[in-house]
């Protein structure tokens, strides 16, 4: 018997790295294609994408990818992803998506095959699409009625229903009621704000809180956000000019989306109110607005330098005041909590979301959202996505609450193959994922015994042990050098640095002067100052020994 196979490659039991795969019989669809974002013990790492060892076998049998919207955590990993897939797979997205994601692969020197979503039924394969109008905090996003011979499936990824958005385009509810008059077989619903009993607030309400903190601002409105929130830039930018404020955008991102969100038609600024941010000197501080980069803390960016005083072109003074339109996403929490309490010791007044809860709206749907998305849909089974685990009990508890029983509601794990037919559902096998990690240019060459190293050398620091050797004979000559970094201070421990010596000059001893076998006598070192350092400090310091020809 024939079924549908449904394997997330990321997006469930997280909130970010969204990628899902459908295949039937010998056809595979890719809907988006996120990043992750690393966590406080993944040192170094940049960002974390899919790993799609799975498809690299198939690449014949992929009739495309779609795109549901334009987040990051949604598209970003395009320029690592898609270089590994067949080369002008068609990509789908709407003219906003698009235009974020063409400036992701333009930052790496590539294209794609981007086309636009009808706004009509396509078809990809044996797989007919129907993109639907939704809102959700990114401007132009779409859920998926993805029919197949099978059934219809609803991916119905990050959404809320907001009745009075910024630009007025509402929710499709009569194409969603349609399709749940058709019949649907699997809902995979937004489930990361199932928590929250009451509707999401709209967008549009940030207008109110934009006006009370330039109302207040004696100097520069400092505002920071997520760059894609280009609802959340349009309002600020229009009571920017209500004030009298000139306006000017900080950080690549934010500038990089501004730009393609005018050019698109999905920004629309007042004349003369955006200056170039070389100018904001120029004029008096209380007219000035600053929409910047680094909302997250991320290090680095924009507002981060600004905030250590070390920003070229934007200086915080005490009578500014500072605003952050957005909460940290999950795992975020420390890097914006310590860039708040940075901005606050320049004397500026700082309002985020603990101070004024109008300060930020969800973009995600609220229990009752998602449940009226089921009520409307009908559908016979459901699958949370894009939320942890406790949200995913959570959206159980709602569907329960609808009649549901627990056959009908699925939670997953990433690289779960989920069977789905008219028939059952069910759970046929799992694939075995890795974390893919970016670490500046390199990508999945960093594991778990590298991130095992960084975390010891942080914690514990690093003893480097030089011992010089004679390039022609091979022989040890001059004196051991011991460095130490992170571990303890050189000249205060002058005992120990003695006795690393010493012991390292033992464990040569055997070799009479002349080394053969290198790779030996380094563990030998290695073992025998790792034993001698912990006996005495009771710490595990990282030791390296290093021979240098001479």
């Amino acid at each position: 018997m024939s079924s549908v196979k449904l394997i997330p490659l990321g997006g469930v039991g997280n909130v970010t790295k969204n990628m899902y795969v459908y295949e039937f019989e010998d056809k595979i669809l890719i809907v988006d294609c996120g990043v992750g974002f690393p966590d406080s013990t993944m040192l170094g790492v940049d960002l974390l994408i899919p790993d799609v060892s799975y498809l690299l076998d198939k690449l014949d049998r992929i009739v495309g990818m779609v795109l549901t919207h334009g987040h990051d955590d949604h598209i970003a990993s395009l320029p690592y992803i898609l270089p590994q897939l067949p080369q002008g797979l068609p990509v789908y997205g709407s003219r906003l998506t698009l235009g974020f994601a063409k400036d992701r692969l333009k930052d790496f020197h590539l294209e794609a095959d981007f086309r636009e979503l009808p706004a009509g039924p396509f078809n990809l394969g044996p797989f007919t699409i129907q993109a639907i109008p939704v809102t959700h905090s990114v401007p132009d996003a779409r859920h998926l009625a993805i029919t197949t011979p099978m059934g219809t499936i609803y991916h119905g990824t990050d959404f809320k229903f907001d009745l009075n958005p910024v630009d007025g385009k509402l929710p499709d509810f009569q194409q969603m009621a349609e399709v749940g008059r058709r019949g649907v077989i699997m809902l995979l619903s937004d489930c990361l704000n199932a928590e929250q009993a009451e509707f999401s607030d709209s967008e549009s309400s940030l207008t109110d809180f934009f006006e009370r903190e330039m109302r207040h601002s004696k100097g520069k409105c400092i505002i920071t956000l997520m760059s894609s929130n280009i609802h959340r830039v349009q309002q600020a930018v229009n009571v920017a000019a209500e004030f009298g404020r000139k306006v000017a955008f900080v950080g690549r991102s934010i500038e990089q989306n501004v730009r393609t969100a005018q050019e698109i038609g999905y920004l629309k600024i007042p004349e003369h109110t955006v200056i170039s941010k070389k100018q904001i000197s120029s004029f008096p501080p209380h007219k000035v607005c600053v929409v910047i980069a680094g909302s997250q803390g991320q290090v680095g960016s924009s507002l981060a330098r600004a905030a250590e005083g070390e920003h070229q072109l934007v200086k915080i003074l005490p009578e500014d005041r500072v605003a952050f339109a957005s909460e940290p996403i999950p795992g975020n929490e420390q890097s914006v909590y310590a860039t708040i309490d940075t901005l606050s010791r320049t004397g500026a007044d700082v309002t985020y979301s603990d101070l004024d809860a109008a300060a930020h709206v969800s973009g995600h749907s609220s229990a009752i959202e998602q449940k009226l998305l089921i009520a409307i849909l009908r559908p016979q089974h459901v699958l949370p996505i894009g939320g942890t685990y406790h949200h995913m009990i959570q959206y159980r508890q709602h569907a329960r609450s609808m009649g549901y029983k627990d056959n009908q509601i699925h939670l997953l794990d990433n690289g779960q193959v989920l069977n789905i037919s008219p028939e059952s559902v069910t759970v046929e096998a799992t694939i075995n994922l890795k974390n893919i990690m970016v670490d500046g240019l390199g990508i999945g060459d960093v594991g778990r015994i590298v991130l095992r190293d960084r975390q010891q050398m942080a914690e514990e620091g690093i003893v480097i042990i030089v011992v010089p050797v004679n390039q022609q004979t091979g022989q040890v000559t001059g004196v051991v050098e011991v460095i130490s970094r992170g571990f303890v201070y050189v000249k205060e421990n002058k005992v120990l640095i003695e006795q690393i010596k010493t012991e390292t000059a033992a464990c040569l001893s055997g070799s009479k002067g002349y080394v053969t076998d290198w790779q030996r006598v380094r563990q030998k070192i290695e073992t025998r100052i790792q034993t001698i350092l912990y006996e005495t400090t009771q710490r595990h310091p990282m030791v390296l020994p290093v021979v240098m020809e001479v």
